[in-house]
């Protein structure tokens, strides 16, 4: 009889280890592929540090031109005593200046103008306080004062309205100039120095921001 043919087997997997099948492409997990584009993001710093470096460079020079200012600026610096205000006559602290440039003051202000008589310090201060100068001078005889109130308003002029004149016992100098916390003192009528005193500090509010 003739021998029944057997059907094809099936071809087997192979267990030579040369015949392995191709690993399956790895997928990067969704937190590497994060991690990644951050570490793109991030760039180059130096942009970032030299623009720091200009702005502190330039904050520096703004704070030296304040200095210098304020060094070569006209009279004497105080230090500030504060903005307070008593009632007139109210026994305060000494000032730290005499004439006083800050501190303890009456609510209500000196009018401006020239006094042949001075008003009270705690008044004067408050003129300080609204932008205002003080030239005083030494207090004499009354024709000695009227020489004194007449030259004083030629410096003045019509440039300034914030300005008292008053007179003033007892001073080392002939003349004085006083605004907030600034005090410079004159041995004689001086109207440059004067007039630059005026214009530095004439209209600088003084009120406490």
């Amino acid at each position: 009889m003739p021998k029944k043919k057997r059907p094809p087997t099936s071809a087997r997997p192979s267990t030579n280890a040369g015949d392995a099948a191709p690993t399956a492409k790895r997928t990067a997990s969704p937190a590497r592929l994060a991690s990644a584009r951050r570490g793109r993001r991030k760039g180059n710093p130096w942009p970032w540090i030299v623009g720091l470096g200009g702005i502190a460079v330039l904050v520096g020079v703004q704070i030296t031109l304040n200095v210098v200012r304020e060094l070569n600026a006209p009279g004497e610096r105080f230090a500030s005593q504060g903005n307070v205000h008593v009632s007139l006559g109210t026994a305060t602290p000494a000032y730290n200046s005499d004439p006083p440039t800050s501190g303890w003051h009456a609510p209500d202000l000196a009018a401006w103008g020239s006094y042949l008589d001075a008003p009270p310090d705690q008044q004067l201060l408050h003129n300080l306080e609204d932008g205002g100068v003080v030239l005083y001078y030494a207090a004499g005889t009354p024709e000695e004062n009227e020489a004194h109130v007449a030259a004083l308003e030629e410096v003045v002029g019509g440039r300034y309205p914030r300005v008292v004149i008053a007179p003033r016992q007892g001073m080392p100098t002939p003349y004085a100039a006083t605004a907030w916390q600034r005090l410079a003192r004159f041995e004689a009528l001086d109207v440059a120095a004067m007039q630059a005193f005026l214009a530095a500090y004439h209209g600088v509010d003084r009120h406490p921001r």
